[in-house]
């Protein structure tokens, strides 16, 4: 079972900045996840929420912002001793882990589509970065992006990616699935039962559950069978 570094070791640095993921890095860790945005003047960061509020108590939005004033916010403000760091550039990112990653999960905030055409630009920027697009598979919560994503690449490696997914709702979304041909489906671990995970792995796709933090958990899953799971803790495996 792959452990997935979800936005960098994001337990014990501050989650989606360049410390997070050196950290992940240091601990072994071959598979990152992490969230796309657009400033106001075009550039592709990666930063989480749509604002500033929770990780630098400034309540200003990404997409009002230029990148030269978003380098100037200490996006780490809100994880207690933690050093100072910026929202990083997607091609910073993707430049510090790209020769050592195996897999890594890009996913696209484009809620009610704020962004439009980010995903030809992320497309874009993984082909600056060798072998990148190969191992990146790209998710979103916003369905919309990933049948944009299709529509541009027929080898685009795709995840559906369940939000507040009930139960009952599982095969209408794997039908969606399906229909722009995604290789994962990635879900909450509030309803990761063992029988609707084997219900997905069934129907073909490479099951990712999110978001992990306690070992016997992550053992619970592994006998399920899921081929991986995000953990805000690389090592997840090896604590107590």
């Amino acid at each position: 079972m792959m452990v997935i570094s979800h936005r960098g070791a994001s337990g014990y640095a501050p989650e989606n900045t360049l410390p997070a993921f050196e950290k992940a890095l240091a601990m072994g860790s071959r598979a990152f996840e992490f969230d796309v945005q657009r400033s106001k003047d075009g550039k592709l960061l990666v930063h989480h929420d749509y604002d500033f509020l929770r990780t630098a108590g400034i309540n200003k939005k990404v997409a009002e912002l230029s990148y030269s004033e978003i380098e100037r916010i200490n996006a780490a403000k809100h994880f207690k001793n933690g050093p100072e760091a910026k929202a990083p550039l997607l091609s910073e990112v993707l430049s510090l882990i790209n020769d050592r990653a195996d897999f890594i999960n890009v996913e696209i905030k484009n809620d009610g589509n704020i962004y439009p055409g980010i995903e030809e630009e992320i497309l874009k920027e993984l082909e600056n970065h060798s072998g990148a697009a190969g191992k990146t598979v790209i998710s979103s919560f916003y369905f919309p992006s990933l049948e944009r994503i299709r529509a541009i690449s027929s080898s685009a490696r795709l995840a559906y990616l369940g939000h507040k997914l009930a139960a009952v709702l599982i095969a209408p979304a794997a039908v969606k699935a399906k229909r722009i041909n995604c290789e994962n489906f990635h879900l909450s671990r509030k309803i990761s039962f063992s029988v609707n995970l084997k219900i997905i792995m069934s129907l073909g796709f490479k099951v990712c559950v999110y978001t992990v933090n306690e070992r016997k958990e992550a053992e619970k899953l592994k006998d399920i069978g899921v081929h991986g799971i995000f953990s805000n803790y690389p090592d997840i495996m090896e604590k107590n």
